[in-house]
């Protein structure tokens, strides 16, 4: 699946075919088992290239963006809304194109930013707005949101206005998912009462997965601390609610055959359920399915190895949707597992503590276990470590624990119809948790050294790292010399690679024009510091759009030099309107000053177009010399220049534009 995405879909038929001439060939092997084996291994990788082709929906030509023209309405169910600050953010299933009089029966996923009146899920609506592409990052090194969707098979977007869209009804059918969704909404709205602002935010996504609440700063803390997980509901929650409802049922039912099938399917049952109102996000599912074999087996007196049940439940989920490969809580949900797997047991038996006190050490035997199958996965995608993963980790899955106790039990209390005092006790104690928990979670974060900042870390990297934890693994159950000189080469190969690396090819000195909303920055790098020329910038704007190109280059920038200050340093001269970054000279067009345009243009390399300039302002401009109009400029502007000037670089459009010295 994962060489099928690499080839963008596009050989099903070849993958198919080889792998049907592959089964062929093992059955006629039948008789020398080990061959037919490694032809059978040999025809499964190409089923799953088949397979993955087969259900990517742009090779299906029932998609509706296959059939989609400008001016087409869509009748389509709204799967799921997260509320914004002026739009809701919306996933719809499209179920028809409407054109005139022609009704076309579609499908496809679709995000739609929607202005108006709150909606709900399962709810079925008629747009009339214009459908575009996901465009992609459009600087350097940050969050690639078109690929986020399009590993959740969302590949098309639409801006609707409220006069844009109408509500029709309902969809038909009953749907799961929007039975799901009221349900969450029912449980969140009974801790509306009793807690607000960040404990509000960190409950609802620690209870049902509702994260859309978290501000920037708790999400960062929680990250630089290594306690992220616990904000998604993952295989940590679905355990301790399978946890809490067997010792329930311990209690209430007695131990008799018949009464211990009911419960291993009472419990079954609510652990769906549960990972039914939290969004059936993959490491719940992966849980829940989990949880559902262990209690099968046992109820039917069956052992269970856990890289089995682990196998099973990616079989299933990757059945159901291959592009679950590609995500990222599907990929740390997994290693989390393998590694508690590997290394939990073997790291419990090396210390021994009297009496309770072995079940602390348990804990951190089963954190600094999950770190080590997540640690190479982690870095590679945030490019940071927690240092004190096992106080933080450790302590956050106690209050992990309580919290969803708690707030399983409010839930429970509100279901029954309970109100008043009953509720204001949970909720008060629920609440005075959180808040100790966010407050546990802020002092690690302020402890010198928290976080170690790593600027790039590639996937040769994850594979050697991945390779020595292996190693690793291979020595905790079969001890030999040639592991033991297998971990140190490896070792000693990644250290000199770290170490090494960086100065053997290191980045070269370079400038880059970023694409912001109605601001200009350049950041300059000259090989060992980086400066900033520009506008002062919001903070969401800084950690999505800059920060990630910054950490890459491994550069902190302190302070913003604007474009109107003379300045005067090694790497960047400015002289309004001209700049001197690195060794080329730029001219900068803005629109904001009162300015004639000379007789003659001074000798540059670059011109920047800032504020709204419009091309009419300005004489012909030389010709040979590259322009780019940033992100300060409405898209209309960007427009006019693109039209008198077609060779212009709109950020807009083409993304942030960087100059890399030769």
């Amino acid at each position: 699946m994962l060489l099928a995405h690499t080839l963008d879909y596009a050989y099903a038929t070849y993958f198919g075919a080889v792998a049907a001439g592959l089964l062929l060939l093992a059955i006629a092997l039948h008789r020398r088992p080990r061959p037919a084996t490694g032809v059978l291994l040999l025809a499964t990788l190409c089923f799953g290239g088949w397979y993955a082709g087969v259900r990517h929906p742009l090779n299906d030509p029932a998609h509706f963006s296959s059939a989609y023209r400008a001016g087409d309405q869509l009748l389509v169910d709204v799967e799921r809304v997260r509320q914004g600050e002026r739009r809701q953010n919306t996933e719809v299933d499209v179920v028809q194109l409407v054109r005139d009089s022609l009704t076309l029966d579609v499908h496809g996923k679709l995000v739609a930013y929607i202005a108006g009146d709150p909606l709900r899920t399962g709810e079925r609506l008629l747009l009339a707005s214009d459908v575009d592409t996901v465009p992609g990052p459009l600087n350097p090194e940050a969050f690639d949101y078109a690929g986020y969707l399009a590993d959740k098979n969302i590949f098309r977007r639409s801006f609707v206005d409220s006069s844009e869209w109408l509500r029709v009804g309902s969809a038909t059918g009953f749907s799961l998912r929007a039975y799901g969704e009221r349900a969450r909404d029912a449980w969140f709205a009974s801790l509306q009462p009793y807690l607000a602002g960040d404990e509000l935010a960190v409950a609802a996504a620690l209870i049902m997965g509702k994260k859309d609440l978290l501000g920037t700063e708790v999400k960062s803390a929680y990250a630089d601390t290594g306690a992220i997980h616990v904000l998604a509901v993952s295989g940590l929650h679905v355990g301790i609610l399978a946890l809490i409802v067997m010792q329930l049922l311990r209690l209430l039912v007695p131990p008799r055959p018949l009464w211990l099938a009911v419960r291993t399917g009472l419990t079954i049952v609510l652990v769906w359920y549960f990972a039914l109102i939290t969004g059936l996000s993959p490491s719940v599912q992966r849980a829940a399915m989990m949880v559902s074999v262990v209690l099968l087996g046992k109820q039917l007196n069956r052992s269970n190895s856990v890289f089995n049940l682990l196998a099973i439940a990616a079989l299933v989920m990757l059945i159901a949707e291959p592009k679950q490969v590609l995500q990222v809580g599907f990929q740390l949900s997994f290693a989390a597992v393998a590694g508690i797997a590997l290394f939990a047991r073997r790291l419990e038996r090396m210390v021994y503590l009297p009496g309770k006190l072995q079940l602390i050490w348990s804990a951190i035997a089963v954190s600094t276990a999950a770190q080590l199958g997540t640690l190479p996965l982690s870095l590679y995608y945030f490019g940071q470590f927690p240092v004190y993963f096992m106080l933080s980790g450790t302590l956050v899955i106690v209050f992990a624990y309580l919290v969803l106790g708690l707030g399983l039990l409010h839930g429970f209390l509100a279901l029954l119809g309970v109100s008043g005092g009953g509720l204001w006790l949970t909720g008060t104690v629920l609440d005075a948790v959180v808040s100790l928990q966010n407050t546990f979670i802020f002092y690690c974060r302020k402890l010198p050294g928290a976080t170690l900042q790593l600027t790039d870390f590639s996937w040769l990297s994850v594979v050697g790292l991945y390779a020595l934890i292996g190693c690793l693994a291979y020595l905790a159950f079969r001890p030999s010399h040639r592991g033991r000189w297998a971990v140190m080469g490896l070792t000693a190969a990644l250290s000199g690679y770290w170490l090494l690396g960086p100065l053997l090819s290191p980045p070269p000195p370079q400038f880059t024009v970023y694409h912001l909303n109605r601001a200009s920055l350049i950041d300059v790098y000259d090989g060992q510091r980086g400066i900033a020329i520009g506008d002062s910038l919001e903070e969401d704007d800084l950690a999505f759009n800059v920060l990630p190109g910054r950490r890459a280059l491994g550069i902190d920038v302190d302070d913003v030099m604007a474009f109107d200050r003379d300045t005067t340093l090694p790497a960047v001269t400015v002289r309004t309107p001209l700049l001197r970054l690195l060794d080329q000279r730029v001219l900068v067009l803005d629109g904001r000053e009162s300015w004639t345009p000379p007789a003659q243009w001074p000798d540059v390399q670059l011109i920047l177009v800032r504020n709204g300039l419009r091309p009419d302002r300005v004489t012909e401009l030389p010709e040979g010399i590259p322009i780019v109009v940033d992100g300060s400029n409405a898209p209309y502007v960007g427009e006019l220049w693109r039209e008198r000037y077609p060779g212009v670089h709109l950020t807009a459009v083409a993304g942030a534009y960087t100059w890399v010295l030769r």
